[in-house]
């Protein structure tokens, strides 16, 4: 498998043209129906939301059916439409920044307004990278509900990820594994067709990881679903550090309560994957 991404170079009028992004906007208005609450509740072995949409569960709306001519190779919607075609092939999600200013009313039509607000160019370990900060404001019945601040990065593949066990392996105790039908399903749940999340070939051939790729905003969820209370308004940080395979042992870890409580997803490597605040405001 090639992507025609990997024919682009960094040159100085690349890198103006994705600047030239900043500012571009997008929004997007949705039912607020409960039924994707309800299938992501079950997925999570939760009790299905009757009223408000927990945080981070709006992750699971505002998310636009993409026309084929418009699906990139790794089945996403193509770089150069609303985000910028930087020149390197792994996309993913890197950090998180949610504000919840009220509680979504579940069954109330919402309205999602994004706005590219950075493009920044980087030198990492792995070479040059290409971060992309995306604001979302959403409002409901004309009141603001939530503010989100999203980091995606773009980056090299860079060597080959080692897988930490076999699937035949045991899982150490305490930790726990993500198996394929829950990324399959959370996948379906937010409309995420990325394929490092179902497709082992392209994972392994195109992209050098040795697994299925946990989703940043599953582990996400399940860090704010762990270390919250009924509590709101709230604020919820987020920064993923290490990948997470579908053969990966990990565990969560919470802080102890209080009006900023700290949690962790740790690998049983010891590495902390995703580490997280979250702040009663």
């Amino acid at each position: 498998m090639t992507d025609p991404i990997d024919d682009l170079r960094l040159t100085p009028q690349l890198r103006t043209a994705c600047e030239a992004f900043v500012g571009n906007c997008r929004e997007i208005e949705d039912t607020l129906a409960p039924e994707p609450a309800e299938k992501l509740a079950v997925l999570l072995g939760s009790e299905p939301p009757s009223e408000h949409l927990p945080p981070t569960y709006h992750w699971a709306y505002f998310n636009k059916g993409i026309p084929a001519a418009d699906v990139g190779p790794d089945m996403h919607e193509r770089t150069g439409i609303f985000l910028p075609a930087a020149p390197f092939h792994r996309r993913m999600w890197a950090t998180g920044d949610v504000s919840v200013l009220q509680p979504l009313h579940i069954g109330i039509p919402a309205r999602r307004r994004s706005t590219v607000t950075e493009v920044a160019f980087k030198d990492g370990k792995s070479g040059q990278m290409c971060f992309v900060t995306v604001s979302h404001a959403i409002d409901q019945d004309g009141a603001p509900c939530i503010f989100e601040r999203q980091t995606i990065v773009y980056r090299d593949r860079g060597p080959p990820e080692k897988a930490l066990r076999q699937t035949s392996d045991p899982v150490p105790d305490g930790y726990f594994t993500h198996p394929d039908s829950e990324l399959w399903f959370y996948s379906a749940v937010t409309h995420n067709g990325h394929r490092i999340h179902w497709d082992r070939e392209f994972c392994r051939q195109v992209e050098g990881y040795p697994d299925l790729v946990v989703h940043g905003p599953l582990m996400a969820t399940k860090l704010c679903e762990a270390m919250r209370g009924d509590t709101a308004p709230l604020r919820f940080v987020f920064r993923a550090q290490a990948p997470v395979f579908a053969t990966t042992p990990v565990r969560i870890v919470t802080g102890i309560p209080g009006r900023q409580r700290h949690g962790e997803f740790q690998r049983s490597d010891g590495v902390v994957s995703m580490t997280a605040t979250l702040s009663v405001l």
